[in-house]
């Protein structure tokens, strides 16, 4: 049996000042005009302008669900929110895109969830200890001072922190653009899908083989504690992710801990760019019989295509099921997400969304699709997140297909991005997921219907995954 070929596609910021956040982040908001929602449900957004007291904002509406804490360090575009895209500048895999100027207005635009809200309330905040502290740092500090500019970052970053919701974050405008980047193609990294641990640290996922990383021998499960030398602890994610991507042909130094090591491990890796397929299928021949093979590595623009491509193929040599890996996928488009459960789903519901400020919208499948009958198996792991844990759900719910693996990760909301006057970015978690049997994706993520441990080696001859999922559709 040919073995599949697997890649691997959350972040805690910088509290340097975390004792005057609050007051910082909401003269951030009140100043910056925080418009650009992330609702929209077509291809070609449509263009909103807004009306502010000095000038006129444009806003591009894209809709995306991401896990925004996986981030690939590769050239694929990453998987963590959707393109439309700023004019001068984060970390979507799909983008974003407005410009919003921060001296336009005093105000800020409610979240109400509708585009272009009327309801604008004001913020009126007293910097006067704010000021006293930092004029008494700068008299009396023994040491270098931060730049103005890294102190306010520090203090919106921290200040977020009370909110107790990892979704709702700051982006600095260097991780932003660079990030951003990775919607227009090809980008150059070590070739490996990497995650935030429970520490706060930068996690190899998993090398994507033949890649730099693959090559120079770093592993999944793999800690970053350095880069090129300077310590990767008690740093934001993303600006150790930022240095380890780089421009082809240059050299990065990784320094990792690896379980079962007494000491750390060095890798010197040259950069490289390349592509990530969104699909990998295969016909696996057992015991004369033939099972349909289909990996889908993120929920891209043209997921839904991708895989109708892909199962026509794979549907022509009459299978006797279907095997839907959606193992380490780490989310996407909302729209491709329900369009692509609709392939599997007969007519119902594919996902629920609500929020808190009135956002309540169901989003449904269609019958007459061409994988409505064929036996399903969809792989799940610990790396499906977001979109993957909708279609997983879905498929669930409706005891369409038998879910085997391990719990996904739970990411079960979603952000609506501003993208900001000086190119950083702010997400704002504004609604939650639920499956067609209104269960909170949030709440543990997915459950396996056959739980199976994953192995270091997706798609190897150790693959348990597979291998249970192969004698399910054989055996049950």
């Amino acid at each position: 049996m040919e073995e599949p070929n697997f890649s691997r596609n959350n972040s805690k910021s910088n509290t340097l000042v975390v004792i005057f956040g609050v007051a910082i982040v909401l003269a951030l908001l009140a100043v910056a005009s925080m418009v650009g929602f992330m609702l929209g449900r077509t291809s070609a957004p449509p263009e909103i302008v807004y009306e502010t007291s000095t000038e006129t904002v444009t806003v591009i509406e894209v809709e995306e669900v991401t896990r925004e804490v996986l981030v690939v360090v590769t050239s694929a575009p990453i998987v963590s929110t959707p393109t439309t895209e700023l004019v001068a500048p984060e970390d979507s895999p799909i983008a974003i895109e407005t410009v919003v100027p921060a001296e336009a207005t005093t105000t800020s635009p409610a979240l109400s969830g509708e585009a272009g809200s009327d309801n604008i309330p004001e913020v009126v905040m007293d910097f006067a200890t704010f000021n006293e502290v930092w004029g008494l740092i700068e008299n009396e500090f023994d040491g270098e001072l931060p730049e103005e500019k890294k102190r306010l970052y520090a203090a919106i970053s921290g200040s977020l922190e009370t909110l107790d919701d990892q979704y709702t974050r700051f982006i600095r405008p260097d991780v932003a653009e660079r990030m951003r980047d990775d919607l227009d193609g090809s980008v150059s990294g070590i070739g490996a899908f990497v995650h935030e641990n429970d520490d706060g640290l930068l996690e190899i996922s998993r090398p994507i083989d033949g890649q730099p990383a693959d090559i120079a021998g770093l592993m999944a499960g793999d800690v970053i504690i350095a880069v090129d030398g300077e310590t990767a602890i008690n740093r934001d994610f993303d600006e150790v992710l930022l240095r380890i991507r780089g421009p082809e042909g240059t050299l990065v130094t990784l320094t990792v801990a690896r379980e079962g090591e007494d000491e750390p491990l060095e890798f010197a890796i040259v950069r490289a760019v390349f592509e990530v397929p969104v699909v990998e299928v295969e016909i696996l021949s057992v015991d004369d019989k033939q099972i349909g093979y289909l990996r889908l590595t993120r929920f891209t623009s043209n997921a839904e295509t991708a895989v109708l491509d892909a199962l026509n193929g794979i549907l022509s040599e009459n299978p006797e099921g279907l095997i839907f890996d959606l193992r380490d996928n780490g989310g996407g488009f909302l729209d491709q997400a329900v369009a692509v459960a609709d392939v599997f789903l007969p007519e119902g519901v594919v996902l629920y969304e609500r929020g808190s400020r009135g956002i309540n919208k169901t989003f449904d499948a269609d019958n007459g699709d061409v994988a409505e009958q064929i036996p399903l198996a969809v792989l799940v792991n610990a790396g499906s997140a977001s979109a993957s844990e909708i279609v997983a759900g879905a498929i669930q719910d409706h005891d369409r297909g038998t879910i085997i693996g391990e719990p996904t990760f739970g990411k079960g909301s979603v952000q609506l991005i501003h993208a900001l006057s000086d190119g950083s970015e702010l997400r704002v978690t504004i609604a939650r997921w639920y499956t067609p049997d209104n269960r909170s994706i949030s709440d543990g993520g997915v459950l396996p219907d056959i739980e199976v441990p994953t192995p270091l080696d997706l798609g190897g001859e150790n693959d348990s995954q597979l291998q249970r999922a192969i004698e399910f559709l054989l055996d049950g």
